[in-house]
């Protein structure tokens, strides 16, 4: 069983951490200004002998390379931050490692791909940094910081191309061969599928077995993953924070988080369970941060010991922890001056104890097909919801797809689906300056609506875009028009662009 943290690269001195939090901002001002908020708050949390390092200095990455063998953590997953039209930050320190042969620490990348906004926004999934430190500059009123979009193939060979020396270096953790890759949040990428054929093609090209890809926050999104991970602990809070009113500051209990994600089950496809240190994210959020209470090397050791029993009983031999230096949000294995080397301590304890607890977690992969696909049904509807909601706000906010559609130069469109959301595109559309030239749908005879319909397989007028209102199946539905495939549009992605 191997262990792999998740390591964040931002201990270091940047021209816009400067900029947006102050002069000389990384996680370590958030650290050091944390203030208990009541009485028995384990804050701050100090590093073992004052060791606010620079990640830039390549004596601490050889320090953490030395931890790692000595307590047998296996590697790190480094955050990997990659926006719109290749504008990279934080990317220095894997730089610097792999110029750096000598240190041996073995590394593997997260995309840490959503949008960088500032709380007030309103821009949604984004990831806001400090709330403590934000501060309004006159070119950002928005309250975007860096802007994700994916782009096309183009962007996609360009990301590749950057990712490939690190692919190839001796250090880059394998599964099967292939290097592994996660992504943060893969529900956000429309074109995943598009995206990862590409590379895994390009990676062949340059020798490599392929790309081995986990996924994390689905949301049931999995085609052209090899796996899916629960990432923690937020996959573990869900359900906890239900109905809680009133609180600025919410408080868990680690007891309770840790046993949901002992009771979690994969939904029909490869999951990587992981597990986390402790929790809380008060430096960042002050009153409004979430604190998971309860958290001691001992239980840690114990869980860490369980979820190792849980993960080899599913077929993995890999567990992912929250995280090798989160100093922000509390969730460190590096060293403090509370627990000193305990909590790293534990990782042995954990893989020469778990084999005897497997016994457990037997016949969990052979869990109810009936309850894993409502379960996929219930994801289905709820993403349905969330994008229906979506909608709705545009069009409280003005925001017209026909407009947006115009300015892209598209004036021909057929429409794919007429199910809740092909019929609402219709209407939207209606009346303006966008033509429908058909709608296609699988049950053509029992559809009435004005416009001629046809079955996929039938010759259709021509277009400049399908828009595919049956988004969830858009991959499937791509591939009946494969000589078409760069002129279809789901919903979804119309969305997300227009807005």
């Amino acid at each position: 069983m191997k262990v792999l943290a998740m390591y964040l690269p931002q201990f270091h001195k940047v021209r816009e951490n400067d900029l947006w939090w102050g002069e000389g901002f990384t996680d370590w001002v958030s650290a050091r200004n944390a203030r208990p908020l009541f009485q028995g708050h384990y804050q701050p949390h100090v590093p073992l002998n004052k060791n606010y390092y620079d990640l830039l200095d390549k004596k601490t990455m050889q320090w953490q390379a030395n931890l790692m063998h000595k307590y047998e953590v296996d590697g790190v997953c480094m955050y990997h931050y990659w926006f719109k039209d290749g504008r990279k930050i934080l990317e220095k320190p894997a730089e610097n490692l792999l110029d750096w042969k000598e240190i041996q620490m073995p590394f593997c990348f997260c995309w840490a791909n959503p949008t960088w906004a500032r709380s007030w926004s309103g821009f949604q999934d984004a990831d806001v940094w400090s709330t403590l430190y934000e501060k309004e500059e006159p070119e950002s009123r928005n309250g975007i910081l860096l802007e994700q979009k994916y782009g096309t193939r183009r962007q996609w060979k360009e990301h590749f191309a950057y990712l490939l020396p690190f692919f190839r270096d001796s250090r880059y953790i394998t599964v099967e061969g292939s290097p592994l890759f996660m992504i943060y949040n893969t529900a956000d990428i429309t074109c995943l599928r598009e995206m990862l054929e590409c590379w895994r093609m390009w990676a062949r090209e340059a020798g490599l077995p392929g790309i081995y890809v986990i996924g994390g926050r689905c949301e049931g999104r999995t085609k052209g993953l090899d796996a899916q991970i629960f990432l923690e602990p937020a996959h573990g809070k869900q359900g906890i924070l239900d109905g809680v009113p009133g609180r600025h500051t919410f408080r868990l209990q680690y007891q309770e988080v840790w046993q949901n994600i002992l009771q979690s089950q994969e939904n029909g496809f490869r999951t990587y369970f992981s597990g986390f240190t402790g929790y809380d994210d008060t430096p960042r959020q002050g009153k409004a941060g979430v604190i998971i209470e309860g958290a001691t090397p001992e239980r840690f050791g114990e869980y860490l010991s369980e979820l190792m029993a849980k993960n080899a009983e599913n077929g993995m031999d890999i567990v992912f922890l929250n995280a090798w230096n989160e100093w922000g949000e509390g969730m460190h294995l590096e060293p403090d001056e509370r627990y000193g080397m305990r909590y790293l301590e534990k990782i042995s304890y954990a893989k020469r104890t778990f084999s005897e607890k497997r016994l457990k977690y037997v016949g969990e992969r052979a869990e109810n097909r009936q309850a894993a696909a409502l379960r996929r049904r219930m994801e289905k509807a709820e993403n349905y919801l969330k994008l229906l909601d979506q909608w709705m706000r545009m069009r409280e906010n003005g925001v017209s797809l026909a407009e947006y559609l115009l300015k892209r130069g598209v004036r021909t469109v057929a429409i794919y689906g007429l199910g809740i959301f092909g019929r609402h595109l219709l209407w939207e559309l209606a009346g303006s300056e966008i033509e429908i030239v058909a709608v296609v749908d699988q049950q053509k005879d029992k559809q009435h609506v004005g416009y001629p319909v046809y079955l996929p397989t039938e010759k259709i007028p021509e277009f400049d875009v399908m828009l595919v209102a049956s988004w969830y199946f858009f991959d499937e539905i791509r591939e009946m028009f494969a000589g078409k495939k760069d002129r279809l549009l789901s919903i979804e992605t119309l969305l997300r662009e227009a807005r």
